[in-house]
């Protein structure tokens, strides 16, 4: 299994202008290699290679310092990382999708530095406490889970006013005792989780409790003036306070996934498309939405709920505990009566589900559970006033 560690690192004033500078070469790099292609092909009709600009990037090391002061693979990465986006603008124009040309980055986009042969650019002093980066010299690092001396790939990545470094790991994968319990995971926002077993795990909402802090911050920015230095302060303590409200958000998944893997064997969660569910209701000027800022407000707290974040995580420990996880199709879930299978809308009644041909009275985000845990995800037929039973896709990471 690869996994990604992350440290933080503790540059000093110079280093952490010097990692700056690194960034905004690489970034006017990206940018320039962009327009070199977008130029060709707009004046000549010349389709710019990747093995053309590798050349041209040799050449431009031997003529220019600023760049030949750069790591040479961190250049190599700007390089594949252009090449990577090219190739998604060509392979969405064929699928008849919305192509989206590659954009050239601002400063506020660009925020890492990646090392493709990490273990070959990065070095660690014996007790790993500090690391020496090509161009920079050694960096303190926060001390904590020790990374194997041969990783694959790294990047140096700077969130607001703070420094971080990943690496890529191989890990074993180590199996916990087998429980033999099996649970269905429901996700919502009246309660952010809840099981087949009949336990809720309440929605912290961290966005929403902290809401008031951003808020004021923000007004704090809008009032400095633009370009000067205490509005980048501002900037810099506003990205801070959305640090830490992610920070939260991650560290509550972490615990709920570990809880769930360590107590349970086979864990069955509902198949949802949280890009899809996240979409904007805004509309065109010919076709405006509806209720634009209802579906906004919903939007944020699907978002902060963090939906897709918990699914990932609890695969992820799943891998590592070799556990089994079941992705159910969620369509008719929650109308569906987990006692006798019968669809009927109009049962479920705010927090509560009620079936009028059982006579089952359950908690609605329960029986969801319930239904998820049994695969059962029926699609109402339009021939027939019978239901069919969708199909499940099962991930196992029994070694």
């Amino acid at each position: 299994m690869r996994r990604i560690e992350t440290i933080r690192l503790y540059p000093t004033t110079a280093q952490a202008a010097a990692l700056g500078h690194a960034l905004h070469v690489t970034r006017q790099l990206y940018n320039g290699l962009l327009e070199e292609r977008r130029e060709a092909w707009k004046r000549r009709g010349i389709a710019i290679t990747t093995k053309q600009q590798y050349r041209e990037m040799t050449e431009l090391r031997a003529a220019d310092p600023r760049i030949a002061a750069i790591y040479r693979e961190c250049e190599d990465a700007v390089l594949h990382r252009l090449d990577l986006a090219m190739q998604a603008f060509f392979r969405r124009i064929k699928r008849g999708e919305t192509p989206g040309h590659p954009r050239y980055r601002s400063a506020a986009r660009w925020r890492q530095l990646e090392y493709p042969h990490g273990d070959r650019a990065l070095k660690f002093d014996a007790l790993q406490r500090r690391v020496r980066i090509p161009g920079i010299g050694l960096v303190k690092l926060r001390k904590g889970r020790e990374v194997p001396l041969t990783f694959g790939r790294a990047w140096l990545v700077r969130k607001g006013t703070r420094w971080y470094a990943q690496f890529e790991c191989a890990v074993n994968a180590q199996p916990l005792r087998t429980s033999g319990g099996a649970v269905g995971l429901d996700r919502g926002l009246r309660v952010l989780l809840a099981t087949s077993d009949g336990e809720c795990i309440a929605n912290p909402q961290h966005l929403k409790r902290a809401r008031l802090k951003l808020e004021r911050q923000q007004r704090i920015v809008a009032k400095r003036k633009r370009g000067g230095k205490n509005r980048r302060r501002a900037v810099a303590v506003l990205a801070r306070q959305h640090e830490r409200v992610a920070n939260a958000r991650r560290d509550h998944a972490h615990k709920i996934a570990r809880k769930l893997v360590e107590r349970y064997e086979r864990i069955a969660i509902e198949d949802l498309r949280v890009p899809n569910m996240v979409r904007g209701a805004k509309g065109t000027i010919e076709n405006p939405g509806r209720q634009v800022r209802a579906k906004a407000a919903l939007n944020r707290a699907m978002l902060d709920a963090g939906f897709g974040l918990i699914a990932r995580l609890i695969e992820e420990k799943a891998e590592s505990a070799a556990r089994t996880v079941v992705r159910v199709d969620a369509r008719y879930t929650s109308q569906t009566c987990s006692g006798c299978g019968r669809v009927d809308a109009a049962a479920r009644c705010g927090a509560e589900y009620r079936c009028a041909s059982c006579g089952l009275y359950i908690d609605a985000d329960v029986n969801a559970a319930v239904n998820i845990l049994k695969g059962r995800s029926f699609r109402l037929r339009r021939d027939a006033p019978d239901y069919r039973t969708s199909t499940t896709r099962e991930v196992s990471y029994r070694r």
